[in-house]
């Protein structure tokens, strides 16, 4: 079982992965970054459809597999055949099982900036309501991850998502120049790490009561120092 204390360097330097994570970061982020200024067309045709519900169908089976055994022992051929698909339905949709993990992940982040409107200000009790509401819906596919110990598709996922958030609700507020970049790593960084603890207590309360205990215990320490 992991500790708060194993997954805090991956939060705190999101700048120098572990060994072997690099890749995955890269493949996040050109995954994710199709997601700035891109709308979902309403319309699809007999194809694109097929398309999505052989890539929901698998979706579905990989997670039904990793509830039943360990992720890193799931096959493709598996995954298939629980799809009820073939191999090369698979291969014409995805790389391999890490893929399908990603393409959920970016359509998470696509759900989750069309929930979010511009701040109005930079209000941190709004603001972690927000975030730990959205992931809070998104408990058993994240409690899936810690348990298969998909630390770093976790991270990632979750960074890259959130990241493209803070940047898109604070865009007109703010100089757009290279120190958002801190601002940015800075807040994504904190809530990552207050989300993490979150899963790794099984996300038993309430995402209302976890944010308002959250935001009040920053600003007790926060408030004090900015006030003097």
């Amino acid at each position: 079982m992991h500790q708060i204390e194993d997954f805090v360097p991956l939060f705190t330097v999101p700048c120098t992965p572990l060994q072997g994570i690099q890749s995955v970061k890269q493949r996040l982020q050109a995954s994710i970054s199709c997601y700035v200024g891109w709308e979902r067309n309403p319309v699809m045709n007999g194809h694109e459809k097929l398309k999505e519900r052989s890539g929901r169908m698998l979706t579905d089976a990989l997670f039904t597999l990793m509830k039943e055994k360990d992720y890193a022992s799931i096959t493709v051929s598996e995954i298939a055949e629980r799809a009820d698909v073939s191999r090369r339905t698979f291969y014409r949709l995805y790389e391999n099982k890490e893929d399908v993990l990603y393409s959920y992940f970016s359509e998470l982040c696509q759900n989750y900036k069309s929930e979010c409107a511009e701040l109005g200000k930079y209000d941190i009790r709004q603001i972690a309501r927000e975030y730990f509401r959205f992931w809070h819906r998104q408990k058993d596919f994240l409690m899936l991850l810690y348990r298969n110990r998909l630390d770093a598709v976790m991270y990632y996922g979750v960074y890259d998502a959130a990241s493209e958030i803070v940047g898109y609700r604070i865009q007109s507020k703010v100089k757009q120049d290279s120190s958002l970049e801190f601002f940015i790593r800075y807040t994504v960084g904190g809530f990552g790490n207050l989300l993490y603890q979150w899963i790794i207590d099984g996300m038993e309360e309430e995402p209302e009561e976890y944010a308002d205990f959250v935001s009040e215990s920053i600003l007790s320490y926060i408030q004090p120092v900015i006030n003097t």
